[in-house]
């Protein structure tokens, strides 16, 4: 092989070099995105903020249209994934007596105390011993 030869076969295997190294980082870089985003819309489903888990999830779906733009697909999966995180926590109350002879203790107690009258009392007993 003459020099003449040489040289455009070594270009042509520099620019492949750049040109796969380029498409290489393209495609580690998208990895990396999608494990970005997959990371960031698992937490916000963790948590119990509604905004952010709407926002993480719209830009976690929109990544994968080719137009960048949701459908009503892509706004029901995260409507059901939404569906899947904590409800927000309310205190409950127990009660921890319900039998009828509780509630007549905790009544007479009361009437006791002189919190309830005696017609109180007596209005409060018949509705406890009607139920």
């Amino acid at each position: 092989m003459d020099i003449e030869t040489i040289i455009p076969y070594g270009l042509a295997a520099i620019a492949g070099f750049f040109i796969l190294r380029a498409l290489s980082r393209g495609i580690r870089g998208r990895r990396m995105l999608v494990a970005r985003l997959t990371k960031e819309y698992r937490q916000a489903l963790d948590g119990s903020d509604r905004q952010k888990a709407l926002a993480a999830g719209r830009e976690y779906y929109k990544f994968f249209r080719p137009d960048r733009k949701l459908t009503i697909y892509d706004e029901q999966a995260i409507d059901n994934d939404m569906k899947m995180m904590p409800s927000e926590k309310v205190p409950v109350v127990v009660d921890q007596s319900n039998t009828i002879v509780d509630q007549l203790e905790r009544l007479a107690k009361l009437k006791e105390k002189g919190i309830l009258t005696d017609s109180e009392f007596s209005e409060q007993k018949a509705k406890i011993l009607r139920v």
